[in-house]
């Protein structure tokens, strides 16, 4: 873990919504999505009537209309986890800041 902030947990716990200023979907008039889209028109909708679209070429109904947001609870694999372990170690190697000379002469390195 990188200064003890665990993106894995950041993805899971947190879902991004976003709420531009006078955006609203042209289809069911939300002004709060995960995502953004355009019609075939340029006109925005939100994430649902946009996927409802581009599965069924149809505008998404009205009664499909929900209050809130839904979320899924992913389960985190042994596989996952150990991948998001690795990559949170490669950052802190990269971003490990490089030695300087005279530390290198008070350990014992770098003797020219």
């Amino acid at each position: 873990m990188m200064s003890g902030f665990n993106f894995e947990l950041f993805h899971v716990y947190f879902q991004v919504v976003t709420q531009r200023k006078d955006t609203q979907c042209v289809n069911c008039l939300t002004d709060t999505t995960t995502l953004w889209r355009r019609n075939s028109a340029g006109e925005p909708v939100c994430n649902a009537c946009g996927l409802y679209y581009k599965l069924h070429q149809v505008n998404r109904p009205l009664a499909m209309k929900k209050d809130g947001i839904q979320t899924r609870n992913r389960r985190v694999t042994n596989k996952k986890k150990r991948t998001a372990d690795q990559s949170e170690a490669e950052l802190s190697r990269l971003f490990t800041p490089p030695l300087m000379a005279s530390d290198c002469r008070s350990t014992g390195g770098w003797t020219h």
